[in-house]
């Protein structure tokens, strides 16, 4: 059972219990059973009726027999993408026991005292708040107007979706949506929004099956539409689609072709997928809709396998060819596995929240205040790894009725110093930036090389104001940090500003480029390092494979008390048994007037050890940058 705050300070167990004692129905003060709850752009129409289950029906219950993805119908409010996230969570009893809680408890049963008041739970950017609610419905001629179950006597899908109304004030603040927001607040699971048309080639389609594919084993909740604008949401295709529409992907799978003897030794499969209209009805009229000849070529026994019945409840199978012809774009909602007892990929999460306010939202990387966004620094070591980034804002659906929407957010991953600790106020090598879009949540998947990095939440335009979570997930944990000093903080003695301490006054910056024309020694394998050594600091490079003409591109800055003193850089190999000194190289701080670009590359070549000036084999590539602007670097 997740523990919740509870939304707006109502206490479900208090406020019962002081119904139950005063033998009243509760009616609910917070979102009372009027007109502005329903509608905040026109007025309520006279004939809807607010009225208790026990009104509508003489048995009401919260759940009937079972409960699964055909208990919902839509009504009349335009809010399919929350009706096709729900038939998603239906089938999955630990995700609805999450968002409904106590639920034998909620029924309505012989010798249990009803006080008319229900709660359930929403996961809201990165806390769960429990959201109370009385049991008056909206109805019309004394039938649900909204989201309903295809019983008449059960009212969990209504109850449901009226206490997630109320979380974002009101009926109307759910029309039109992203059906893995809704996913989303109800799991506190990882969203992911595709656009199938970045999937161009056969080869990139066949990715995107098995991402779909990869989902579902998962457990991923999946939900697929067609791009719909103005007049042509809600309009139906000759193909018995409908643009506009949300519905639930709820099977991916090959399909195997053949019958009979011919099955068995039968290689051809067929790439499927099974979808659910929440509106019900099997509109679907292509290959492989409902008892269409296709299914002649598919055994008893696949068919079997494969659950498939021609009930008339919405769902509906088609090949993946024609899912990617009709449909445009695709909402997941991963459920991550962070669990170390279990038999698949482990991920370990970080998460963080943060705020852009003025002076600290600099909007995306064309502009020159970029990096006052908020920076959050990670580390990658030993290998490459494929780290998942999310970026979720608040949602601003509440703020529907001052004509406010979500901002367009996006994530940037810059490559930072080796030695980095403190923001960045230049731009190193772009790793990722991903596409900017006005949706809730941002979504990335992203190929990291071993090294520090620094990731960068930021809204599209500067000056914006709001709470976002940050989410990561690695095979390690990335520990992410926020840099929030911009440069060292001056010395002080016992919390007092000290003159006894000498202050650092400015930095060096190196970069190490590459190296050229080391020697060979007959060595086979092992790497090549750096040791950088800076007024008694000593930095390592990350190891570089190539032992003849190494790459390394890494940068170090240094916070200086001495300027005056040269910076020494070694060159290591290290082998098998012990590390090989192979020559050093110094960079003459007497010249730091020459150091001020900062962008000019400079080949210095390796001497051997202590005072000696005898020459070794190699070349070393530097960046060297010299400032007092400590804000520079």
């Amino acid at each position: 059972m997740v523990s919740a705050k509870p939304y707006k300070g109502q206490k479900y167990q208090k406020i019962k219990k002081e119904c139950i004692k005063k033998k009243t129905l509760f009616r609910d003060s917070e979102f009372p059973p009027e007109g502005p709850s329903l509608f905040y752009s026109k007025a309520a129409p006279a004939d809807i009726v607010w009225k208790r289950p026990g009104d509508i029906v003489s048995n009401p219950r919260f759940f009937t027999e079972g409960r699964g993805a055909d208990d919902f119908s839509q009504g009349s409010l335009g809010n399919c993408w929350f009706v096709a996230a729900c038939a998603c969570i239906a089938e999955r009893k630990n995700l609805l026991r999450k968002i409904v809680p106590d639920i034998e408890k909620q029924d309505w049963a012989k010798g249990r005292k009803y006080a008319g008041i229900f709660h359930f739970k929403f996961w809201q950017c990165g806390e769960w708040v429990d959201v109370v609610i009385d049991d008056f419905l909206p109805t019309r001629q004394g039938r649900l107007i909204f989201m309903h179950s295809k019983s008449r006597n059960e009212f969990w899908s209504a109850l449901l979706e009226k206490a997630y109304a109320k979380l974002f004030g009101g009926y109307e603040a759910l029309v039109a949506g992203k059906a893995k927001d809704a996913m989303v607040d109800m799991t506190g699971g990882v969203a992911e929004g595709i656009e199938i048309k970045d999937y161009k080639n056969e080869e990139e389609r066949k990715k995107l099956f098995k991402i779909l594919r990869k989902s579902k084993e998962n457990m991923s909740l999946i939900s697929t539409s067609i791009a719909a604008v103005g007049k042509e949401m809600e309009e139906k295709l000759s193909c018995g689609l409908v643009k506009g529409h949300a519905y639930s992907v709820t099977n991916v799978r090959k399909l195997k072709l053949g019958t009979g003897l011919k099955s068995i030794f039968s290689r051809e499969k067929i790439h499927m997928i099974r979808c659910r209209n929440p509106w019900g009805g099997s509109d679907w009229k292509g290959a492989w809709s409902n008892g269409s000849p296709e299914w002649k070529k598919v055994s008893d026994s696949e068919k079997k396998e494969l659950g498939l019945t021609f009930a008339d409840n919405g769902e509906f199978w088609m090949s993946f060819e024609d899912f990617c012809r009709y449909f445009t774009s695709i909402d997941i909602c991963h459920m991550i596995n962070t669990s170390f007892f279990s038999t698949s990929k482990t991920w370990k999460e970080d998460i963080v929240e943060g705020e852009w306010k003025r002076n600290h939202c600099g909007g995306c990387g064309n502009n020159k205040t970029f990096l006052e966004n908020p920076q959050y620094m990670f580390e990658i070591s030993g290998f490459e790894e494929e780290i998942l980034v999310s970026l979720e804002q608040f949602d601003r659906r509440t703020e529907k009725v001052k004509g406010k929407s979500n901002y367009t957010i996006g994530t940037t991953i810059v490559k930072a110093d080796v030695n980095r600790k403190y923001r960045m106020h230049d731009k190193l090598e772009r790793v990722h930036s991903g596409p900017f879009s006005n949706a809730r949540n941002v979504f990335a998947r992203v190929n990291v090389r071993p090294g520090r990095y620094v990731i960068i939440p930021s809204t599209f335009e500067p000056g914006c104001h709001g709470k976002f979570i940050l989410r990561t997930y690695s095979s390690k944990g990335l520990n992410l940090r926020e840099l929030r000093l911009d440069e060292p903080v001056p010395p002080t003695l016992c919390g007092i500003p000290s003159t006894l301490k000498k202050k650092k006054t400015c930095a060096t910056q190196v970069t190490m480029v590459r190296g050229e024309e080391f020697p060979g020694n007959g060595k086979k394998g092992g790497y090549l390092y750096c040791k950088i050594r800076c007024d008694g600091r000593v930095l390592y490079t990350r190891l570089c494979k190539d032992i003849l003409n190494p790459e390394w591109n890494d940068r170090t800055t240094f916070y200086r008390k001495s300027p005056e003193k040269d910076i020494i850089i070694e060159v290591w190999h290290r082998g098998r048994v012990m590390d090989t000194f192979l020559g050093k190289c110094v960079i003459p701080m007497s010249e730091s007037a020459t150091y001020r670009g900062g962008n000019v590359n400079r080949r210095f070549g390796l001497t051997a050890r202590g005072k000696r000036k005898e020459k070794m084999e190699g070349y070393i590539w530097l960046k060297v940058l010299h400032t007092n602007d400590l804000n520079r670097v």
